[in-house]
């Protein structure tokens, strides 16, 4: 998928957490990510609403660093997202019910999601 395909792809509410890895000159991650917090000027979100659900990104890109600095926090979320790795097989399940409305690729602990459109063609 090209940058113009995924900005069709957008819905004007949206708030994307992207995360840039560093790489060195051979193109090896070196450890380090750059997270940057992107909406879009279209959101329909009053203030109070915009702020609430920009306060929550913050919070979520806030985990990584407080994930390197408390052992314990990365354990806990370390096993949360193991166990809800073991889950995937049960949402392959789910994916069949969904088919005509939602694409989704598996590729090892990566997840995939196509949404051409926001009804699939049914509303």
């Amino acid at each position: 998928m090209d940058k113009e395909q995924m900005m069709k792809k957008l819905n004007d509410e949206d708030y994307i957490i992207r995360v840039r890895p560093f790489l060195d000159e051979e193109d090896v991650w070196s450890g380090e990510i750059d997270l940057s917090i992107i909406t879009l000027s279209g959101n329909p979100l009053d203030d109070d609403a915009y702020n609430s659900v920009m306060h929550l990104v913050k919070m979520m890109c806030a985990s990584v660093p407080i994930m390197e600095e408390v052992e314990t926090i990365r354990n806990v979320m370390h096993e949360y997202v193991k166990s809800m790795d073991d889950e995937v097989d049960i949402e392959v399940q789910l994916e069949k019910e969904l088919e005509n409305k939602v694409e989704k690729v598996y590729d090892g602990n990566v997840i995939k999601i196509d949404f051409s459109t926001r009804t699939k063609g049914s509303a």
